[in-house]
Protein backbone atom coordinates (compact mmCIF):
# COMPACT_ATOMS: atom_id res chain seq x y z
CA UNK A 1 0.00 0.00 0.00
CA UNK A 2 2.01 3.50 -1.03
CA UNK A 3 0.86 6.41 1.50
CA UNK A 4 2.75 8.82 -0.27
CA UNK A 5 1.22 12.33 -0.91
CA UNK A 6 2.17 15.15 -2.15
CA UNK A 7 3.43 18.37 0.16
CA UNK A 8 -0.87 19.84 -0.19
CA UNK A 9 -2.40 16.68 0.04
CA UNK A 10 -4.64 15.84 2.57
CA UNK A 11 -3.36 12.46 4.10
CA UNK A 12 -5.73 9.85 3.50
CA UNK A 13 -8.27 9.17 6.58
CA UNK A 14 -6.64 6.04 7.40
CA UNK A 15 -2.84 7.41 7.98
CA UNK A 16 -4.23 10.15 9.98
CA UNK A 17 -5.96 7.68 12.24
CA UNK A 18 -3.21 5.79 12.28
CA UNK A 19 -0.61 8.74 13.03
CA UNK A 20 -2.75 9.42 15.90
CA UNK A 21 -2.97 5.66 17.07
CA UNK A 22 0.29 5.45 17.23
CA UNK A 23 0.97 7.91 19.66
CA UNK A 24 -0.57 6.39 22.25
CA UNK A 25 0.88 4.49 24.67
CA UNK A 26 0.55 3.25 28.38
CA UNK A 27 3.15 5.34 29.80
CA UNK A 28 1.49 8.29 28.73
CA UNK A 29 -2.00 7.28 29.31
CA UNK A 30 -3.80 9.37 32.34
CA UNK A 31 -4.69 7.47 35.48
CA UNK A 32 -8.04 7.96 34.61
CA UNK A 33 -7.58 6.12 31.09
CA UNK A 34 -5.69 3.08 32.56
CA UNK A 35 -8.67 2.52 35.46
CA UNK A 36 -11.36 3.31 32.76
CA UNK A 37 -9.39 0.45 30.33
CA UNK A 38 -8.86 -2.19 33.31
CA UNK A 39 -12.61 -1.92 34.41
CA UNK A 40 -13.36 -2.73 30.45
CA UNK A 41 -10.92 -5.39 30.67
CA UNK A 42 -12.85 -6.78 33.84
CA UNK A 43 -16.08 -5.96 32.81
CA UNK A 44 -15.87 -7.82 29.17
CA UNK A 45 -14.40 -10.62 30.66
CA UNK A 46 -16.75 -11.34 32.76
CA UNK A 47 -19.39 -10.89 30.83
CA UNK A 48 -17.53 -13.15 27.89
CA UNK A 49 -17.18 -16.18 30.60
CA UNK A 50 -20.96 -15.66 31.45
CA UNK A 51 -21.95 -15.52 27.16
CA UNK A 52 -19.88 -18.61 26.94
CA UNK A 53 -22.80 -20.93 28.57
CA UNK A 54 -25.36 -19.22 26.11
CA UNK A 55 -27.03 -21.25 23.32
CA UNK A 56 -25.37 -19.32 20.53
CA UNK A 57 -21.91 -20.30 21.40
CA UNK A 58 -22.61 -23.74 21.69
CA UNK A 59 -24.68 -23.74 18.58
CA UNK A 60 -21.21 -21.94 16.87
CA UNK A 61 -18.71 -24.63 18.67
CA UNK A 62 -20.90 -27.44 17.63
CA UNK A 63 -21.04 -26.15 14.02
CA UNK A 64 -16.92 -25.79 14.15
CA UNK A 65 -16.48 -29.51 15.91
CA UNK A 66 -14.10 -30.47 13.94
CA UNK A 67 -12.46 -27.30 11.62
CA UNK A 68 -10.59 -25.61 14.16
CA UNK A 69 -7.75 -24.36 13.21
CA UNK A 70 -4.86 -25.50 15.83
CA UNK A 71 -3.00 -22.98 17.76
CA UNK A 72 -2.72 -21.77 20.87
CA UNK A 73 -5.22 -19.66 22.39
CA UNK A 74 -8.27 -20.08 24.65
CA UNK A 75 -11.61 -21.01 23.39
CA UNK A 76 -14.06 -20.11 26.80
CA UNK A 77 -15.83 -22.75 28.30
CA UNK A 78 -13.47 -25.13 27.94
CA UNK A 79 -9.75 -26.07 27.84
CA UNK A 80 -9.65 -26.53 24.30
CA UNK A 81 -6.96 -23.77 22.14
CA UNK A 82 -7.13 -23.40 18.96
CA UNK A 83 -6.02 -20.76 16.18
CA UNK A 84 -6.02 -17.00 16.76
CA UNK A 85 -8.85 -16.44 14.20
CA UNK A 86 -11.19 -19.27 15.47
CA UNK A 87 -10.91 -17.79 19.52
CA UNK A 88 -11.65 -14.65 18.17
CA UNK A 89 -14.73 -15.59 16.56
CA UNK A 90 -16.35 -17.86 19.41
CA UNK A 91 -14.88 -15.49 22.42
CA UNK A 92 -16.18 -12.47 20.37
CA UNK A 93 -20.04 -14.05 19.96
CA UNK A 94 -19.65 -14.68 23.84
CA UNK A 95 -18.06 -11.66 24.88
CA UNK A 96 -21.86 -10.19 23.77
CA UNK A 97 -24.40 -13.52 23.75
CA UNK A 98 -25.53 -12.38 27.13
CA UNK A 99 -25.49 -8.42 25.73
CA UNK A 100 -24.13 -6.96 29.45
CA UNK A 101 -21.06 -5.52 27.60
CA UNK A 102 -20.33 -1.90 27.84
CA UNK A 103 -21.54 1.04 25.73
CA UNK A 104 -19.56 4.13 24.16
CA UNK A 105 -21.35 6.65 22.81
CA UNK A 106 -19.15 8.03 19.98
CA UNK A 107 -19.10 4.55 18.70
CA UNK A 108 -22.57 4.15 19.28
CA UNK A 109 -22.60 0.65 20.44
CA UNK A 110 -20.39 -1.45 22.73
CA UNK A 111 -16.68 -0.73 22.43
CA UNK A 112 -14.97 -3.48 24.59
CA UNK A 113 -16.28 -6.63 23.27
CA UNK A 114 -14.88 -6.09 19.17
CA UNK A 115 -11.48 -5.52 21.37
CA UNK A 116 -10.90 -7.91 24.19
CA UNK A 117 -11.10 -11.27 22.35
CA UNK A 118 -8.85 -10.04 20.00
CA UNK A 119 -6.05 -9.08 22.95
CA UNK A 120 -6.87 -12.19 24.71
CA UNK A 121 -6.21 -14.49 21.75
CA UNK A 122 -3.25 -12.81 19.71
CA UNK A 123 -2.21 -11.94 23.28
CA UNK A 124 -1.82 -15.15 24.41
CA UNK A 125 -0.54 -16.79 21.28
CA UNK A 126 2.27 -14.43 21.77
CA UNK A 127 2.86 -14.08 25.17
CA UNK A 128 2.67 -10.38 25.69
CA UNK A 129 2.28 -8.42 28.81
CA UNK A 130 -0.44 -7.59 30.59
CA UNK A 131 0.50 -3.77 29.79
CA UNK A 132 1.01 -4.67 26.17
CA UNK A 133 -2.89 -5.86 26.50
CA UNK A 134 -4.22 -2.90 28.33
CA UNK A 135 -1.66 -0.47 25.80
CA UNK A 136 -3.44 -2.52 22.71
CA UNK A 137 -6.86 -2.52 24.35
CA UNK A 138 -6.82 1.33 24.64
CA UNK A 139 -5.63 1.63 20.82
CA UNK A 140 -8.35 -0.16 19.58
CA UNK A 141 -10.95 1.74 20.97
CA UNK A 142 -9.90 4.65 20.15
CA UNK A 143 -10.00 3.45 16.55
CA UNK A 144 -13.63 2.49 16.94
CA UNK A 145 -15.12 5.35 19.09
CA UNK A 146 -13.08 7.86 16.28
CA UNK A 147 -14.55 5.92 13.42
CA UNK A 148 -18.03 6.47 15.32
CA UNK A 149 -17.20 9.89 15.72
CA UNK A 150 -17.43 10.52 11.67
CA UNK A 151 -20.85 8.20 11.26
CA UNK A 152 -22.82 8.57 14.15
CA UNK A 153 -26.03 9.01 14.63
CA UNK A 154 -26.76 7.90 10.80
CA UNK A 155 -24.96 4.83 11.01
CA UNK A 156 -26.96 3.40 13.80
CA UNK A 157 -30.33 4.84 12.51
CA UNK A 158 -29.65 3.29 9.20
CA UNK A 159 -29.86 0.32 10.38
CA UNK A 160 -26.17 -0.98 11.02
CA UNK A 161 -24.62 -2.39 13.75
CA UNK A 162 -21.98 -0.18 14.88
CA UNK A 163 -20.36 -2.95 17.67
CA UNK A 164 -19.63 -4.63 14.61
CA UNK A 165 -19.58 -2.42 11.50
CA UNK A 166 -17.30 -0.28 13.43
CA UNK A 167 -15.71 -2.47 16.01
CA UNK A 168 -13.75 -4.09 13.22
CA UNK A 169 -11.71 -1.29 12.84
CA UNK A 170 -10.96 -1.54 16.99
CA UNK A 171 -10.19 -5.25 16.30
CA UNK A 172 -7.89 -4.17 13.60
CA UNK A 173 -6.32 -1.69 15.44
CA UNK A 174 -5.71 -3.58 18.64
CA UNK A 175 -4.11 -6.47 16.70
CA UNK A 176 -1.78 -4.53 14.88
CA UNK A 177 -0.44 -2.52 17.91
CA UNK A 178 0.19 -6.06 19.41
CA UNK A 179 1.75 -7.23 16.51
CA UNK A 180 3.96 -4.31 16.31
CA UNK A 181 3.04 -2.87 13.05
CA UNK A 182 4.00 0.43 12.07
CA UNK A 183 2.30 3.71 11.06
CA UNK A 184 1.73 2.67 7.24
CA UNK A 185 0.38 -0.87 7.83
CA UNK A 186 -1.84 -0.07 10.73
CA UNK A 187 -3.84 2.38 7.85
CA UNK A 188 -3.53 -0.70 5.48
CA UNK A 189 -5.12 -2.96 7.90
CA UNK A 190 -7.70 -0.39 8.89
CA UNK A 191 -8.56 -0.13 4.80
CA UNK A 192 -8.49 -4.24 4.57
CA UNK A 193 -10.97 -4.29 7.49
CA UNK A 194 -13.07 -1.09 5.69
CA UNK A 195 -14.22 -4.34 3.28
CA UNK A 196 -15.04 -6.48 6.22
CA UNK A 197 -17.51 -4.69 8.21
CA UNK A 198 -20.90 -6.25 8.56
CA UNK A 199 -23.93 -6.50 10.68
CA UNK A 200 -27.33 -5.22 10.66
CA UNK A 201 -30.03 -4.50 13.30
CA UNK A 202 -32.88 -6.51 11.70
CA UNK A 203 -30.96 -9.48 13.42
CA UNK A 204 -31.32 -7.95 16.83
CA UNK A 205 -32.79 -10.27 19.65
CA UNK A 206 -31.66 -13.57 17.72
CA UNK A 207 -27.60 -15.44 17.67
CA UNK A 208 -26.91 -13.30 15.20
CA UNK A 209 -26.62 -10.37 17.12
CA UNK A 210 -23.57 -11.90 19.02
CA UNK A 211 -22.54 -13.72 16.28
CA UNK A 212 -21.40 -10.01 14.45
CA UNK A 213 -19.11 -9.56 17.38
CA UNK A 214 -17.67 -12.64 16.62
CA UNK A 215 -17.49 -12.25 13.06
CA UNK A 216 -16.36 -8.38 13.26
CA UNK A 217 -13.08 -9.49 15.65
CA UNK A 218 -11.91 -12.25 13.79
CA UNK A 219 -12.08 -9.93 10.74
CA UNK A 220 -10.28 -6.95 12.66
CA UNK A 221 -7.38 -9.79 13.22
CA UNK A 222 -6.77 -11.07 10.27
CA UNK A 223 -7.04 -7.53 8.43
CA UNK A 224 -3.91 -6.90 10.81
CA UNK A 225 -2.26 -10.30 9.45
CA UNK A 226 -3.01 -9.11 6.19
CA UNK A 227 -1.54 -5.93 6.41
CA UNK A 228 1.50 -7.36 8.04
CA UNK A 229 2.34 -9.11 4.59
CA UNK A 230 1.98 -6.67 2.75
CA UNK A 231 -1.40 -7.69 1.62
CA UNK A 232 -2.66 -4.22 -0.36
CA UNK A 233 -5.53 -2.37 0.37
CA UNK A 234 -6.68 1.12 -1.46
CA UNK A 235 -5.63 4.03 1.26
CA UNK A 236 -8.63 6.05 0.60
CA UNK A 237 -10.78 3.40 1.19
CA UNK A 238 -12.77 5.05 4.16
CA UNK A 239 -13.56 8.41 2.19
CA UNK A 240 -13.48 7.39 -1.24
CA UNK A 241 -16.64 8.10 -3.31
CA UNK A 242 -17.34 4.70 -2.78
CA UNK A 243 -15.73 3.78 -0.02
CA UNK A 244 -17.00 2.69 3.70
CA UNK A 245 -18.15 6.22 4.28
CA UNK A 246 -19.92 6.58 0.96
CA UNK A 247 -21.54 2.97 0.95
CA UNK A 248 -22.58 3.08 4.17
CA UNK A 249 -24.00 6.28 4.94
CA UNK A 250 -23.92 8.78 2.23
CA UNK A 251 -21.04 11.20 2.00
CA UNK A 252 -23.66 13.82 3.16
CA UNK A 253 -24.19 12.25 6.44
CA UNK A 254 -20.61 11.87 7.64
CA UNK A 255 -18.81 14.46 9.36
CA UNK A 256 -14.70 13.60 8.46
CA UNK A 257 -13.79 16.89 10.35
CA UNK A 258 -14.91 15.40 13.76
CA UNK A 259 -12.50 12.14 13.84
CA UNK A 260 -9.62 14.36 15.11
CA UNK A 261 -11.55 16.37 16.71
CA UNK A 262 -9.41 17.03 20.60
CA UNK A 263 -7.11 14.18 19.30
CA UNK A 264 -4.66 13.90 21.91
CA UNK A 265 -6.40 15.65 24.84
CA UNK A 266 -8.19 12.65 26.20
CA UNK A 267 -8.62 9.98 25.27
CA UNK A 268 -11.72 8.13 24.14
CA UNK A 269 -11.83 5.25 26.88
CA UNK A 270 -11.80 8.21 28.93
CA UNK A 271 -14.47 9.71 27.65
CA UNK A 272 -18.04 10.60 30.82
CA UNK A 273 -19.97 8.96 27.75
CA UNK A 274 -18.49 5.83 28.12
CA UNK A 275 -20.56 3.13 30.60
CA UNK A 276 -20.73 -0.08 31.99
CA UNK A 277 -24.09 -2.14 31.93
CA UNK A 278 -25.58 -2.82 35.31
CA UNK A 279 -28.56 -4.01 33.88
CA UNK A 280 -28.00 -7.41 31.74
CA UNK A 281 -30.03 -6.29 28.95
CA UNK A 282 -30.01 -4.05 25.92
CA UNK A 283 -28.40 -0.51 27.23
CA UNK A 284 -31.63 1.10 25.30
CA UNK A 285 -33.64 0.10 28.22
CA UNK A 286 -31.59 0.88 31.04
CA UNK A 287 -33.18 4.59 31.74
CA UNK A 288 -36.80 3.21 32.72
CA UNK A 289 -35.66 0.62 34.60
CA UNK A 290 -33.80 3.21 36.43
CA UNK A 291 -36.37 5.41 36.46
CA UNK A 292 -38.93 2.58 37.70
CA UNK A 293 -37.07 1.53 40.05
CA UNK A 294 -36.92 4.94 42.43
CA UNK A 295 -40.69 4.72 42.49
CA UNK A 296 -40.14 1.27 43.78
CA UNK A 297 -38.29 2.27 46.54
CA UNK A 298 -40.38 5.09 47.29
CA UNK A 299 -42.79 2.13 47.86
CA UNK A 300 -44.99 1.75 44.40
CA UNK A 301 -46.12 -1.96 43.94
CA UNK A 302 -47.39 -3.99 40.92
CA UNK A 303 -50.86 -4.27 42.92
CA UNK A 304 -51.40 -0.56 42.69
CA UNK A 305 -51.00 0.20 39.04
CA UNK A 306 -53.92 0.86 36.62
CA UNK A 307 -51.26 1.85 33.83
CA UNK A 308 -47.55 2.67 33.02
CA UNK A 309 -46.65 5.08 30.40
CA UNK A 310 -43.10 5.21 29.31
CA UNK A 311 -41.53 7.79 27.43
CA UNK A 312 -37.93 7.59 25.92
CA UNK A 313 -36.26 8.94 22.97
CA UNK A 314 -37.15 7.76 19.47
CA UNK A 315 -33.71 6.42 18.25
CA UNK A 316 -34.37 3.57 21.62
CA UNK A 317 -37.72 2.32 20.27
CA UNK A 318 -36.95 0.71 16.92
CA UNK A 319 -35.33 -2.23 18.94
CA UNK A 320 -36.93 -2.11 22.29
CA UNK A 321 -40.34 -1.31 21.58
CA UNK A 322 -41.55 -5.21 21.45
CA UNK A 323 -44.79 -6.17 23.80
CA UNK A 324 -44.53 -9.94 23.72
CA UNK A 325 -41.25 -11.18 23.78
CA UNK A 326 -41.00 -15.20 22.85
CA UNK A 327 -37.62 -15.79 24.43
CA UNK A 328 -35.30 -14.47 27.33
CA UNK A 329 -32.87 -13.22 24.26
CA UNK A 330 -35.90 -10.73 22.89
CA UNK A 331 -36.97 -10.01 26.42
CA UNK A 332 -33.61 -8.36 26.73
CA UNK A 333 -34.59 -6.03 24.30
CA UNK A 334 -38.22 -5.26 25.19
CA UNK A 335 -38.77 -1.73 27.38
CA UNK A 336 -42.38 -3.33 28.50
CA UNK A 337 -40.62 -6.60 29.99
CA UNK A 338 -37.44 -4.97 31.46
CA UNK A 339 -40.06 -1.90 32.78
CA UNK A 340 -41.99 -4.75 34.32
CA UNK A 341 -39.54 -6.70 35.58
CA UNK A 342 -38.26 -4.09 37.56
CA UNK A 343 -41.65 -3.22 39.28
CA UNK A 344 -42.40 -6.76 40.27
CA UNK A 345 -38.84 -8.21 41.22
CA UNK A 346 -37.74 -4.73 42.76
CA UNK A 347 -34.03 -5.36 40.26
CA UNK A 348 -33.43 -6.71 37.55
CA UNK A 349 -30.74 -9.77 37.16
CA UNK A 350 -29.63 -12.02 35.10
CA UNK A 351 -32.53 -15.11 36.26
CA UNK A 352 -34.92 -12.29 34.86
CA UNK A 353 -33.72 -13.61 30.98
CA UNK A 354 -33.47 -17.23 31.88
CA UNK A 355 -35.86 -20.15 31.30
CA UNK A 356 -39.33 -19.16 31.07
CA UNK A 357 -39.11 -16.03 33.77
CA UNK A 358 -39.97 -14.20 30.56
CA UNK A 359 -43.45 -15.76 30.60
CA UNK A 360 -44.05 -14.99 34.62
CA UNK A 361 -47.64 -14.17 34.65
CA UNK A 362 -46.97 -11.55 36.83
CA UNK A 363 -44.67 -9.62 34.35
CA UNK A 364 -46.75 -10.29 31.70
CA UNK A 365 -49.99 -8.70 33.38
CA UNK A 366 -47.94 -5.34 33.89
CA UNK A 367 -46.78 -5.31 30.38
CA UNK A 368 -50.45 -5.38 28.92
CA UNK A 369 -50.63 -2.32 31.17
CA UNK A 370 -47.68 -0.34 29.80
CA UNK A 371 -47.72 1.26 26.71
CA UNK A 372 -44.15 3.58 25.25
CA UNK A 373 -44.16 6.17 23.52
CA UNK A 374 -41.22 8.52 22.43
CA UNK A 375 -40.42 12.21 23.19
CA UNK A 376 -41.78 15.00 20.74
CA UNK A 377 -39.66 16.24 18.07
CA UNK A 378 -38.67 19.38 18.91
CA UNK A 379 -38.47 21.81 15.65
CA UNK A 380 -34.44 22.62 14.05
CA UNK A 381 -33.52 19.56 16.67
CA UNK A 382 -29.78 18.92 16.90
CA UNK A 383 -29.83 15.42 15.42
CA UNK A 384 -26.35 15.17 17.59
CA UNK A 385 -27.72 16.88 20.86
CA UNK A 386 -27.50 14.02 23.41
CA UNK A 387 -29.73 15.92 26.01
CA UNK A 388 -32.17 13.12 26.17
CA UNK A 389 -30.59 10.27 24.23
CA UNK A 390 -30.32 7.84 26.81
CA UNK A 391 -33.03 9.07 28.93
CA UNK A 392 -36.50 7.88 30.16
CA UNK A 393 -39.84 9.52 32.28
CA UNK A 394 -42.32 7.10 33.63
CA UNK A 395 -45.82 7.97 34.65
CA UNK A 396 -47.55 5.21 36.62
CA UNK A 397 -51.52 5.79 37.30
CA UNK A 398 -52.78 4.09 40.41
CA UNK A 399 -56.02 2.37 41.56
CA UNK A 400 -56.12 5.60 44.15
CA UNK A 401 -56.14 8.04 41.33
CA UNK A 402 -52.63 9.05 41.82
CA UNK A 403 -50.22 9.85 38.78
CA UNK A 404 -46.38 9.29 39.96
CA UNK A 405 -44.23 10.07 37.84
CA UNK A 406 -40.26 9.37 37.70
CA UNK A 407 -37.64 10.25 35.55
CA UNK A 408 -33.85 8.88 34.36
CA UNK A 409 -31.32 11.35 33.30
CA UNK A 410 -29.07 10.75 30.09
CA UNK A 411 -26.53 8.55 30.99
CA UNK A 412 -25.00 5.67 29.20
CA UNK A 413 -24.52 2.81 31.99
CA UNK A 414 -22.33 3.33 34.87
CA UNK A 415 -19.31 5.84 33.95
CA UNK A 416 -17.77 9.28 34.41
CA UNK A 417 -18.39 10.50 37.93
CA UNK A 418 -21.23 8.10 38.34
CA UNK A 419 -18.51 4.75 37.62
CA UNK A 420 -19.54 0.79 39.43
CA UNK A 421 -16.93 0.70 42.34
CA UNK A 422 -14.58 -1.73 42.62
CA UNK A 423 -16.79 -3.82 45.01
CA UNK A 424 -19.62 -3.52 42.29
CA UNK A 425 -17.06 -4.53 39.89
CA UNK A 426 -16.38 -7.52 42.03
CA UNK A 427 -20.31 -8.41 42.20
CA UNK A 428 -20.70 -8.37 38.65
CA UNK A 429 -17.83 -10.11 38.08
CA UNK A 430 -18.10 -13.18 40.14
CA UNK A 431 -21.74 -13.14 39.65
CA UNK A 432 -21.11 -14.00 35.75
CA UNK A 433 -17.31 -15.68 35.85
CA UNK A 434 -19.43 -17.98 38.27
CA UNK A 435 -21.71 -19.63 36.14
CA UNK A 436 -18.72 -21.12 34.63
CA UNK A 437 -15.39 -21.02 36.89
CA UNK A 438 -15.13 -22.65 40.57
CA UNK A 439 -15.09 -19.91 42.91
CA UNK A 440 -11.08 -20.06 43.39
CA UNK A 441 -10.79 -19.15 39.44
CA UNK A 442 -13.17 -16.23 39.63
CA UNK A 443 -11.49 -14.97 42.63
CA UNK A 444 -7.64 -15.06 41.20
CA UNK A 445 -8.72 -13.92 37.45
CA UNK A 446 -10.19 -10.98 39.01
CA UNK A 447 -7.08 -10.14 40.91
CA UNK A 448 -4.93 -10.35 38.26
CA UNK A 449 -7.32 -8.33 35.97
CA UNK A 450 -6.92 -6.04 38.83
CA UNK A 451 -3.73 -5.47 38.35
CA UNK A 452 -3.03 -6.59 34.83
CA UNK A 453 -0.61 -3.96 34.20
CA UNK A 454 1.68 -5.99 36.21
CA UNK A 455 0.94 -9.03 34.61
CA UNK A 456 4.56 -10.54 33.02
CA UNK A 457 2.72 -12.82 30.88
CA UNK A 458 -0.75 -12.91 29.31
CA UNK A 459 -0.76 -16.93 29.40
CA UNK A 460 -0.43 -16.93 33.48
CA UNK A 461 -3.95 -14.93 33.00
CA UNK A 462 -5.65 -17.46 30.53
CA UNK A 463 -4.45 -20.46 32.39
CA UNK A 464 -7.05 -18.95 35.04
CA UNK A 465 -10.35 -19.35 32.52
CA UNK A 466 -9.90 -22.88 31.48
CA UNK A 467 -12.70 -24.83 32.80
CA UNK A 468 -14.43 -28.52 31.55
CA UNK A 469 -12.50 -31.26 30.15
CA UNK A 470 -9.77 -30.87 27.52
CA UNK A 471 -11.62 -32.46 24.50
CA UNK A 472 -14.77 -30.21 24.12
CA UNK A 473 -14.87 -28.22 21.06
Amino acid sequence: MSTTTSAHATPPIALQLARVLAGITLDQASAAAKKAATWGLIDTVGVALLGATEPAVAVLKHTLDGQLAPGGALLLGGRTRAGVLDAALVNGTAAHAADYDDMARMMGGHPSVPLVPVVLALGEALDVSGAQALEAYMVGFEAECRIGRVVNPHHYEQGWHPTATLGVFGAAAAAARLMGLDVAQTANALCIAASMASGIKANFGTMVKPFHVGHCARNGLFAAQLAAKGFTSNPLALEHPQGFFASYDGLANVHTERMLAHAGTRLEVEQPSVGLKQFPCCGSTHPAIRAMLALVRDGLTAADVVSIEVQTNRRRLPHTHNPDPQSGLAAKFSIQYVTARALASGTVQLQNFEGSAHRDPQVRALMALTSVIAYPTVANEDPNDNGNEFAADIAVTTHDGRVLHSSAPHALGRGGEDAMTEPEMWEKYSDCAGRLLPADQVSSSFAMLRAIENCTSLRQFTRLLETGNATEA
